[in-house]
């Protein structure tokens, strides 16, 4: 594939890996934060990638509209980017190395494409709609897992998810699967459930710029997704994402969000 068959691929690729190498300069540990409204944190590290990333599309896309969870979180119309400079700024923060950009791109008569960075381990995880997912040139694959007994999930908490009626469901799934992870990057996990890593994906209350371009690259490499749009006006959704063997289950699962009697994992 060459640029000028998929440009605003390409162009994702060169400002993930330009923002890649800001955030390397950067050191975690002397980095200030600040507490957001709704309990996450930014960074000056957070600000400077989002900048190296608008200043690399918008001089290619000048037209384009941007969806970014720094400075531009309300939706626009397409052709979009949706942009999350770091998905994992807490994992950053405190040099734990799994943390990811996000970058997508929804077009308006052209394929929407997502582009996944996992900065630490130098992994670029490109989908094009219609077009196959792959990891450093890699093509993807999900999990072959068929039964629930057998999955391995990974999660995030949200504040949804801590209240009382919604920890049943996170119970329901620790209780009938391998076992859940929580590792601080939906984005990064997403294509790593791509990439068979995890066998599926799931948490209640996300952004569209955690999900965005992690969404994509599971279903171009075979993969379902299930999500939900939440009804506060925000942009903000349920994402669960699998392989197909186990998708409905998973669904029926969460859905019904009761507690069987077995021993958790």
């Amino acid at each position: 594939m060459r640029d000028a068959t998929y440009p605003q691929l390409w162009a994702a690729v060169r400002a993930a890996r330009k923002a890649g190498r800001t955030l390397e300069s950067v050191k975690p540990a002397a980095d200030q934060f600040q507490v957001k409204h709704n309990g996450d944190i930014v960074t000056e590290a957070d600000r400077t990638v989002e900048e190296t990333i608008l200043a690399e599309l918008s001089g290619q896309f000048p037209d384009h509209t941007v969806v970014s969870e720094e400075s531009a979180p309300e939706f626009t119309t397409k052709p979009r980017w949706i942009i999350d400079p770091i998905d994992g700024t807490t994992n950053f923060l405190n040099g734990i190395p799994h943390y990811s950009i996000s970058i997508a791109f929804e077009g308006a008569g052209e394929p929407d494409v997502g582009i996944v960075y996992h900065v630490p381990s130098e992994t670029m995880y490109t989908a094009i709609e219609g077009g196959g997912a792959y990891a450093n040139g890699q093509q993807l694959s999900l999990s072959a897992t068929t039964e629930l007994s057998e999955a391995l999930i990974v999660t995030g908490f949200d504040t949804a998810s801590m209240q009382a009626q919604e920890y049943d469901h996170f119970r329901t799934i620790l209780n009938v699967t391998q076992g859940v992870r929580r590792f601080g990057s939906a984005a990064g996990e997403l294509a790593m459930v791509a990439a068979g890593q995890f066998d599926a994906f799931f948490e209640r209350q996300l952004s569209v710029w955690d999900t965005a371009a992690g969404v994509k690259i599971v279903e171009e490499a075979g993969g379902e997704v299930t999500r939900i749009k939440a009804l506060d006006g925000k942009n903000s959704e349920m994402v669960l994402a699998s392989n197909e063997a186990i998708h409905q289950d998973l669904v029926a699962l969460v859905s019904a969000g009761t507690v069987p009697k077995t021993d958790g994992r």
